[in-house]
């Protein structure tokens, strides 16, 4: 009977702190949802990053106008959404990316921003904002374009950035045409927005190259002081385009191949090897 009240107890136990376990679980999820799809652009009363604050957004939209569009503002914006075209609009129509959500985990995302927000007492009481980059120095923008350009390697063995994208850099030699060209995204993003988007991407493309190839702070720093520089310098920049370069270049060595197809085209043997044997045989026979 001891043996059984013991076996009992344990097994209440178990359930009491699965339970629990469960219910802390679920209580974070809206947390690590937020953070990992919502906080690179968004913040909960500190103000704009790359997006709005979201600080009272439930009070200011409807539920059942967040849900679809967080999941999916381009599909609202296509259909004519008035609310949503005017923020893509007010935001310098910079594209939300679709989130991989269903209603449940948006529903804990927005009661996640309820609870932190209540907590929170409005932008006028936060610290000032601190510039991200106010230590940056020209070594770390130098840094930044070598890390760029892929001619010094990321610690995590990440893409370098100009496998997709490119920037208006006189001493960027090669680029990426996969992605949004990035000479002007810090002016529209600035360092918190910029450095949120390199540490956590929130793009799927973007987020499954270095899911498992992030980038360190170091390099975030660096290539978002190489960018500011990109952005403030652009003006001063005149890049070559190579692309017109390579392209008569190829031209030029294929017109000299087809003329020594040509050359030897016309020194070819045109008769068979036995040719003049067989002539004679057939002179002495005639």
């Amino acid at each position: 009977m001891a043996i059984s009240m013991k076996n009992s107890f344990k097994i209440s136990l178990f359930v009491m702190l699965s339970m629990l376990a469960f219910m802390f679980g679920k209580a974070n999820e809206g947390q690590e949802l937020f953070s990992k799809m919502c906080a690179p652009c968004h913040s909960i009363g500190k103000g704009k990053l790359l997006g709005p604050d979201l600080k009272d957004i439930t009070e200011k939209r409807a539920q059942d106008w967040l849900i679809p569009y967080i999941q999916s503002s381009q599909t609202l914006i296509k259909n004519g959404d008035p609310d949503a075209i005017a923020s893509y609009k007010e935001f310098n129509n910079l594209v939300m990316p679709d989130q991989p959500l269903d209603d449940r985990q948006v529903k804990a995302i927005l009661k996640y921003i309820d609870e932190t927000g209540a907590g929170s007492t409005g932008v006028d009481d936060q610290e000032p904002v601190v510039d991200y980059l106010a230590n940056a120095t020209k070594e770390h923008v130098a840094d930044g374009r070598l890390l760029f350009t892929g001619n010094k390697r990321l610690v995590n063995d990440g893409a370098s950035c100009i496998s997709c994208h490119h920037v208006k850099d006189d001493l960027a030699f090669s680029h990426g045409t996969l992605a949004k060209e990035l000479t002007e995204t810090y002016g529209l993003m600035g360092g918190a927005g910029m450095s949120a988007i390199l540490q956590n991407p929130p793009f799927p493309t973007m987020s499954e190259t270095y899911s498992k190839n992030s980038l360190t702070e170091e390099e975030v720093f660096a290539i978002t002081a190489y960018l500011k520089s990109v952005n403030d310098q652009r003006a001063n920049q005149n890049p070559t385009d190579f692309g017109y370069i390579f392209t008569l270049f190829g031209i030029i060595v294929f017109l000299l191949i087809l003329v020594a197809i040509a050359s030897l085209f016309f020194r070819r043997k045109k008769k068979s090897v036995n040719y003049e044997i067989l002539s004679r045989q057939s002179s002495i026979t005639n």
